[in-house]
């Protein structure tokens, strides 16, 4: 990744005008020390859209039951939340590096909600019934669907970072409900855009079938406008919607859950899963998989899942070959497979794996139900989680627990670390921890905050060794990691029967595209606005070039009396995007530092500055006396000087000249 700093400083007075160009006391770092790593290949975005697959209801019925969205943002902003089709809008002031929380009732968030004593909807295109977050700056957001008694959550991915083809997670329906309840799983589609075509194609089993009549391998087509819907949803038992692939013409959001799953088949007890699914390009070759069942009681390890991007991959185990996916379907088998983090060990005995292929895969955690673990049952439930390949790993997340400011607590809150040893294999001093106290991180280093023998994984990934920790997390709240060399987090926690699970943070620069070169701004300046601006991303090779992601005007202090706007845009799709800056009030000073960012993660930040003309008369005040009509003309001088020293001195050199009527002014000279 590239980034590329432009400085300019331009002055306009009211005698003469000069533009200089200087360095003043921004660096590098202090201008971004609030912008997230990696804008706009990442989940830091402005604008969010998703859906929530419908909850069971009958486990927590009588109880207050939410989606709770939180949002967490280094800016202090405004969020807007707004279900169009459903009338719900509301707005809320973020809190710089904590974090706020809107509660949608069910019956707001999900397309309709349902009982496993009701028969499966059909599928059907649910109009402005998509959920959007909002923002004025970058943000992160959470979603937990948190019931009394059954929950999970996903890590939003933003608009900057959604794509036009996924293979879409879920799992199959547990036959020991046949004849007795009606739990299905769910794949929804959520048009960001107007005019979006969609064609999907149903994956699974030889038994999958959906509530709309279609079977594996059928495709039907769909257009979506900005917000709507399409919830696909299985019919019957063993029924299962694993990759499904959707392709779009231009972006969309997919989420995949189940109403309530055992994991695996016949292991009980159930619960509500849910994942916001990535799109191919954004999929890698190396994923360190978290030993999530590392936590007291745990026999088994979790499940894994791994999907293939294309025809004919080879996947590893810890570098041995152990399996091949011909991904000619979205069939179980030949495009996907379901197997155990490890094969052969003995209870309590798993440890954390390396799961390869030599073209790019996805992999995801099935975290398992606890029946097979025997008596006494730990505090789980099954849960999906999405994980990171080590290509998208970062150096610095933020986060939060999903009890943090009102949310109902789980009685263990995890944080698995995936991270590259030092040279002796041991916690390097730069791994850092901090939580929030009075708007500020406080630092500590991990190995001393959290000590401790950690699981290094058995298999080197480009020559790196790399360990996984996990951490219990002292208390809800908000927190943040940071290190020197890229890592992975994820968040996950369990209560009674109860369970969430989803990615801490996640890069989701474009893979597919070997871009390196940042975004190339352009301008004209002329008397305190500047126009005929646009940003182009490079190179001009289509097939090396990822296009724009994100534009950002850092906000105050960085920025201010300045007036910005930018044309609307697709990210990954736009190539060029014209943008415009004026100052609001000429007679202040002001700056505006703008970030241009494309999908593949290079960002390019400009510094414009304007100074104000600030003229003062020396003497301010002239002693005339007292002076007869007629008589001799007395003159007397005045200095007129700009006092904005940072913008050059000017000065002009005026005689004021008294006459037998009135005063003349004259002129006569500048110095």
């Amino acid at each position: 990744m590239e980034r590329r700093f432009f400085y300019l400083t331009f002055f306009f007075f009211l005698f003469f005008s000069s533009v200089t160009f200087s360095f003043d006391d921004f660096s590098e770092e202090e201008i971004k020390t609030n912008l997230p790593k990696m804008l706009g290949a990442t989940n830091v975005g402005k604008e969010f859209w998703f859906t929530i697959p419908p909850c069971l209801e009958d486990e927590s019925y009588g109880y207050a039951n939410f989606v709770k969205v939180y949002v967490t943002s280094p800016y202090r902003t405004r969020v807007t939340i707004e279900v169009p089709g459903k009338s719900f809008f509301e707005s809320k002031m973020t809190i710089p590096n904590d974090v706020i929380d809107f509660s949608l009732t069910p019956t707001v968030a999900q397309c309709y909600t349902r009982s496993y004593f009701t028969r499966e909807n059909p599928d059907d295109l649910f109009i402005g019934y998509g959920v959007n977050v909002k923002a004025d700056h970058p943000i992160v957001v959470y979603v937990v669907v948190r019931y009394r008694y059954t929950s999970d959550g996903f890590l939003a991915v933003p608009v900057s970072s959604l794509g036009k083809d996924y293979i879409a997670g879920g799992y199959a329906v547990d036959p020991m409900y046949d004849n007795m309840f009606f739990i299905p799983g769910f794949v929804g589609i959520v048009g960001a855009y107007d005019q979006t075509n969609v064609r999907i194609t149903i994956g699974g089993n030889a038994r999958t079938r959906t509530a709309g009549g279609l079977r594996a391998g059928q495709t039907i087509q769909k257009s979506l406008n900005r917000g709507d819907v399409y919830l696909i949803s299985t019919l019957g038992t063993v029924s299962d919607l694993t990759g499904t692939r959707i392709i779009s013409n231009k972006p969309v959001a997919v989420v995949t859950g189940n109403q309530c799953t055992n994991i695996p088949i016949g292991n009980r007890w159930c619960d509500y899963t849910v994942e916001m699914d990535l799109p191919t390009n954004t999929w890698g070759y190396d994923y360190h998989v978290p030993n999530v069942a590392k936590v007291p009681r745990r026999k088994k390890p979790p499940l894994i899942k791994i999907f293939a991007k294309e025809k004919g991959t080879t996947i590893y185990r810890d570098g041995k070959e152990f399996g091949y996916l011909r991904a000619n379907t979205g069939l179980e088998g030949d495009g996907w497979v379901e197997v155990r983090m490890n094969s052969g060990v003995r209870d309590y005995e798993h440890y954390p794996v390396v799961i390869s292929g030599d073209k790019p895969i996805f992999v995801n955690v099935n975290n398992t139900g606890v029946e097979e673990d025997g008596y006494p049952r730990p505090n789980s439930d099954p849960y999906v989680m999405a994980l990171r390949p080590l290509q998208q790993y970062q150096k610095e997340i933020t986060f939060c627990t999903p009890a943090t400011f009102g949310g109902q607590r789980f009685a263990e809150n995890y944080l698995g670390l995936v991270y590259e040893t030092d040279e002796m294999g041991m916690t390097p001093d730069d791994l850092e921890f901090a939580e929030v106290r009075s708007g500020q991180f406080v630092w500590k280093k991990v190995k001393i905050m959290f000590p401790g023998v950690d699981d290094l994984y058995r298999y080197d990934v480009e020559g790196k060794k790399f360990a996984f920790k996990v951490i219990i997390l002292p208390k809800d709240g908000v927190f943040k990691i940071r290190a020197k060399k890229p890592f992975a987090c994820y968040s996950y926690g369990y209560d009674s029967y109860d369970s969430y699970g989803y990615p801490t943070s996640a890069a989701l620069a474009d893979l597919e595209k070997p871009d390196t070169v940042p975004p190339d701004p352009k301008w004209k300046d002329s008397c305190g606005i500047i126009s005929f601006a646009t940003v182009t991303d490079m190179p001009d090779d289509p097939k090396i070039r990822s296009n724009m992601a994100m534009i950002v005007l850092h906000p105050y202090p960085e920025s201010y009396n300045v007036d910005f706007k930018y044309a609307d845009f697709i990210p990954g799709e736009t190539r060029t995007v014209p943008w415009r800056l004026e100052v609001v009030d000429k007679t202040q000073d002001a700056r505006a530092v703008i970030t241009f960012s494309d999908r593949r993660g290079n960002d390019t930040t400009i510094t414009i500055e304007y100074k104000a003309v600030k003229l003062t008369i020396r003497p301010n005040f002239a002693d005339w006396g007292l002076r007869k009509l007629g008589s001799e003309r007395v003159s007397k001088e005045f200095w007129v000087v700009n006092e904005n020293e940072q913008s050059g001195v000017v000065v002009r050199y005026l005689q004021l000249k008294s006459g037998n009527e009135n005063f003349e002014l004259d002129l006569l000279g500048r110095s």
